[in-house]
């Protein structure tokens, strides 16, 4: 087969044919120039992401093991992990999410109208930096507490970290650098003068009667800045993409909008914003007849085992009434998106709220150009007319 590089700029655009052979022919497939392990098929995927104590985070979850700056939940095991998870799954409640709807609504709303008004009056329109990406950075933003006049500094930090490379990249580190700093202020007024917002939650939970440490504070709110922002944001960019080129799919739920809840699991499945999570090997694994060693990196193809034939049918067919659906788009096992209810909400209102508005938009470009890392998938930008 021909070699697998997940940084290659061939795969980003179109990375789901050597997916599809590493899944069909080499599911345990190791990179020797590399030394790292590729999991592809569903079963095998879900079954590491469910052993934490085998395949770990704590180690890093990208292949250049960037292990992080401050402590952050995506990069830790348990106990610990359990036990500042707990903190912030109050946080993203059902009750507490479905009291964002009328936040997502509004926020979606002014988004849509501007988009529209500037189009009508002849002006160049892109999809993804007009609404995508602005649409779940303003949300988290709002429920941090954040300054609006600072969203636009924020997307910026947040996709400078995504697209560093390498964990000793200049940007990498001065975008986190920068968010530290700024949330580090928003802590010292916090503490002064408490708000409704979850810096201030943040800043009053307790595990075991013991108040986080302000490291962990600040990995808390940078976390829910990044995850809350590029995920979301990727994906609202990849529904673009197949609704535009899967108009019957459009038209239905144009029509029957009661159908967003399963046409969002279906998007998250067929093109999710986070194809591959890596973890590192504990201890030695043998998996399909391969010898997987302490130490080494698993990368876990998500986005292969979304489109395995073994656990879906029809698995390259987009199917928005497909159900049950367990993808894993939003991941398994310990480490399950806590911003899930979040992103299915914002994913579902956006498009409703845009479709009602552009139900004709047509995206402009010949060649969608994809974002350059393996662990984060969407498009860069997207030129429509409003239709």
């Amino acid at each position: 087969m021909q070699e697998f590089n997940p940084y290659s700029r061939r795969h980003l655009g179109n990375p789901f044919p050597i997916y599809t052979e590493l899944r069909e022919s080499h599911p345990v497939y190791l990179d020797e120039r590399r030394g790292f392990w590729t999991i592809t098929r569903y079963e095998d995927v879900h079954a590491c992401l469910k052993d934490w104590r085998s395949f770990c985070s704590g180690q890093g979850i990208t292949l250049d093991g960037f292990i992080g700056l401050k402590p952050m939940l995506i990069l830790m095991d348990p106990p610990r992990h359990d036990e500042l998870r707990r903190v912030m799954l109050h946080a993203f409640a059902p009750k507490v999410i479905a009291g964002m709807e009328a936040t997502v609504r509004r926020i979606a709303t002014v988004l849509v109208d501007d988009l529209v008004a500037r189009g009508r009056a002849g002006e160049e329109i892109d999809l993804v930096q007009d609404f995508g990406a602005p649409l779940p950075i303003m949300v988290i933003a709002e429920m941090l507490g954040i300054d609006p006049a600072d969203h636009a500094q924020f997307r910026q930090w947040s996709n400078g970290i995504m697209l560093a490379n390498g964990p000793d990249a200049a940007q990498l580190l001065e975008c986190y650098g920068a968010i530290f700093d700024y949330f580090e202020s928003i802590v010292v007024d916090r503490r002064r003068d408490p708000r409704d917002d979850l810096v201030s939650a943040i800043l009053q939970a307790e595990v075991d009667g013991q108040s986080l440490t302000d490291d962990e504070v600040l990995g808390f709110c940078a976390l829910l800045l990044i995850a809350g922002n590029e995920t979301t944001a990727n994906l609202l960019g990849n529904i673009a993409v197949i609704l535009d080129q899967h108009r019957d799919i459009r038209q239905q739920l144009i029509d029957h909008p009661e159908l967003f809840p399963t046409a969002v699991e279906e998007f998250l499945r067929y093109d999710g914003s986070v194809p591959t999570l890596t973890r590192t090997l504990t201890r030695d694994v043998t998996l399909r007849g391969q010898h997987l060693s302490e130490g080494q990196k698993v990368l876990l193809v998500t986005a292969a085992a979304n489109r395995d034939p073994r656990q879906f049918e029809n698995a390259e067919r987009v199917d928005i009434r497909r159900d049950p659906n367990p993808h894993l788009g939003l991941g398994v096992g310990i480490h399950y998106c806590m911003g899930a209810r979040l992103a299915r909400q914002e994913a579902s209102l956006g498009y409703q709220i845009l479709l009602e508005r552009m139900p004709g938009y047509e995206v402009t470009t010949d060649k969608v150009e994809y974002i350059n890392t393996p662990s984060v998938r969407g498009p860069v930008r997207l030129p429509i007319t409003i239709g």
